[in-house]
């Protein structure tokens, strides 16, 4: 390799080196921010729940159809966390971090629901920095549980049996 090719690529690590001296370091997940809405909705607060959610908000919860907007939101879970609801513990398992949205999956574990036995399962969350506040975007969660059972008898469409 010449001097001048030499020459390039010293000048190419250089740039490189600076620009990448000059990023920010990524901005950590807002986990005191969900903690804080967890603790809401710990509280049966469903306007303390909804106040962490952005104005077009949705929520895609299990054989459900999907929930939009933050009014929406807050009568969701109005609706499905009541005093009596179960408690629920949350866990973060990884997030990401890109510009002005993060990611966020997770578990659940529902202590004693209906038949007081507890049920588990997992969530993603996508969050959106609005005016300077962390919010969550889109959530979605789903059960650990198997699917129910049925007392039907699989068909076999395919039958080597004439008719």
């Amino acid at each position: 390799m010449g001097r001048s090719h030499t020459g390039a690529w010293i000048v190419a690590v250089a740039l490189v080196a600076g620009a990448c001296a000059r990023s920010p370091a990524p901005e950590p997940f807002p986990q005191a921010t969900a903690d804080a809405a967890a603790k809401r909705f710990a509280a049966h607060d469903a306007a303390g729940v909804a106040a962490f959610y952005t104005e077009d908000a949705v929520l895609l919860p299990p054989d459900q159809e999907p929930v939009s907007g933050r009014a929406a939101v807050e009568e969701f879970f109005t609706r499905t966390n009541p005093e009596s609801a179960p408690a629920v513990e949350l866990a973060t398992i990884e997030t990401f971090m890109f510009g002005d949205h993060a990611w966020r999956q997770g578990m659940f574990r529902i202590d004693g629901p209906g038949d007081g036995r507890p049920a588990s399962g997992k969530f993603v969350e996508l969050w959106k920095k609005v005016d300077g506040a962390w919010l969550i975007h889109r959530d979605i969660w789903n059960s650990n549980a198997p699917p129910p059972a049925t007392d039907a008898a699989p068909t076999d469409a395919a039958s080597d049996e004439p008719a």
